[in-house]
């Protein structure tokens, strides 16, 4: 067992006996990662917030049943996701939908950008200014496009995982991450200066 691995199964079992400092530490070394996986999902600061308390106080409740298996965060990170995915379920779609959108994009402006950004449109974000416009754009897709475009693409999880997390078919992914691609592709390109809108 490493050091790191000592320190954190010690800190788990101090938690699990009650020690406050010990449950506060647990809490402030992961609560960025929380509230910025809830809010990258669920595009709302105030769900956010709700899915950061219910996840810490999950995380309390099932401290004593944690195996190890995987690192304190990342288990801490599938409660978390598993919270925001069902305030996703629980909510209606948003009005309106990417199919309008997608009929706006040349397909010459999306291969002209597809050349400037490679295939993943993150690896355009090179600038603040750049990445504040990434993230708006990011909130600005519907739903179900934005979770398997965050959890693929920004959080790495693999088709085969996000078909599992979301209870839908392999098809259904990797269609709703190609829309989602498109729209991010588009408003980049807008916001790069690149023709994208057709009247």
């Amino acid at each position: 067992m490493s050091e790191k691995e000592q320190t954190e199964s010690e800190l788990i079992q101090r938690a699990i006996q009650g020690d406050k400092v010990a449950l506060a530490q647990i809490v402030n070394q992961n609560e960025k990662l929380v509230y910025n996986t809830a809010l990258r999902l669920l595009a709302d600061p105030d769900e956010a917030e709700c899915v950061l308390q219910e996840t810490f106080l999950k995380v309390l409740q099932a401290l004593p049943d944690f195996k190890g298996q995987s690192s304190l965060s990342t288990w801490i990170y599938r409660i978390a996701t598993n919270y925001a995915l069902m305030r996703l379920r629980s909510k209606k779609n948003a009005p309106g939908s990417l199919e309008s959108n997608e009929g706006q994009v040349s397909e010459t402006a999306v291969e002209n950008f597809n050349r400037y950004v490679g295939n993943n449109p993150l690896r355009a974000v090179m600038n603040d200014e750049l990445r504040r416009e990434m993230e708006k754009a990011i909130q600005d897709l519907p739903p179900k496009f934005r979770t398997v475009f965050v959890l693929k693409d920004i959080e790495g999880h693999s088709l085969k995982e996000i078909a599992e997390m979301l209870d839908m078919s392999l098809a259904a992914v990797k269609s709703n991450l190609h829309r989602a691609r498109i729209f991010l592709r588009n408003r980049l390109a807008e916001f790069s200066g690149q023709e994208t809108i057709i009247d």
